[in-house]
């Protein structure tokens, strides 16, 4: 379907982290697509030195650079400046969460858990050793208890820290193709997950609808699935649409086919940044 206002995408990452190209190549593919508004969201400098996320050194360009970008492009698209910030389960601490005063927006996300035996920090939507490393050595192989770890995770998450943006609420799916460690539709697995979406609710965070899975070819679905959308709708929770690019081309990927998913799910509206603030706009 087409959608009566422009497009925006806050989940952009770029050759500073781990995604491909400039910001400029962005914000051209914005241009090109039609979108009213684009944010960039690398992930956040700091405790994580892993290669996947910005450099700490990178971060004062990362700011130039986008204010530059504002300025040339102001007259034809609004343009932010965010970062992913990463929650770890050991600390409790958000990484990137001393840089908000420098920000539009942040989004948070649960990507890693720390491994007891190597003391180190293991990604749960990485390499797929890695997720069954700390499968077996953390959780002694029982999926039930990893996935409960999860979604724990994100609650505390939520209930320690305010951001704009809640990241790809499921991941923890990422790696489960043809429900290779568990079946979704198991009532273990819609508990925890109704859980974590009641706990949304109260401390009133947003929720991203996030394409980047299907762009990458990780997922046949968005993030979070159709189901937990839906539950989102009947629990009146905010949610805001993302491509979670990593290369320019996927600024808009699967976009038409997620707001179909919402409106069937009964969304009439999603939140986006305009005019510097979060504001509800209409996809039908």
């Amino acid at each position: 379907m087409e959608r009566n206002k422009g497009l925006s995408n806050f989940h952009t990452h770029c050759g500073l982290d781990d995604g491909t190209g400039t910001m400029e190549e962005y914000v051209l593919s914005a241009l090109s697509k039609g979108f009213d508004a684009l944010g960039f969201s690398c992930h956040a400098p700091g405790t994580l030195n892993d290669g996947w996320h910005m450099k700490k050194e990178d971060f004062p360009y990362y700011l130039e650079e986008i204010d530059r970008l504002r300025n040339l492009y102001r007259d034809r698209i609004e343009i932010y400046v965010g970062l992913e910030l990463d929650f770890l389960d050991d600390t409790e601490e958000l990484v990137g969460n001393e840089y908000r005063d420098q920000l539009d927006y942040t989004i948070a996300s649960v990507h890693v858990m720390k491994h007891a035996k190597s003391d180190t920090y293991l990604s749960i939507d990485g390499p797929i050793e890695e997720f069954e490393t700390l499968l077996h050595d953390n959780f002694n192989g029982i999926i039930q208890q990893f996935v409960g770890h999860y979604y724990e995770m994100v609650e505390r998450m939520m209930s320690l820290y305010s951001f704009d943006i809640l990241g790809h609420c499921d991941v923890i799916k990422k790696r489960n193709g043809e429900n290779r460690y568990f079946d979704p539709s198991a009532p273990w697995y819609a508990k925890l997950t109704k859980s974590m979406l009641k706990a949304a609710k109260k401390h009133k965070v947003r929720i991203e609808v996030n394409t980047g899975g299907i762009a990458r070819g990780a997922t046949q679905e968005s993030y979070p699935s159709v189901e937990m959308i839906e539950e989102c709708a009947q629990l009146g929770i905010p949610l805001t649409l993302s491509s979670d690019a990593h290369q320019s081309s996927h600024i808009d990927f699967y976009f038409s086919q997620a707001d179909d998913q919402l409106v069937q799910a009964g969304y009439r509206n999603i939140d986006i940044l305009q005019h510097g603030m979060w504001q509800s706009v209409s996809i039908v």
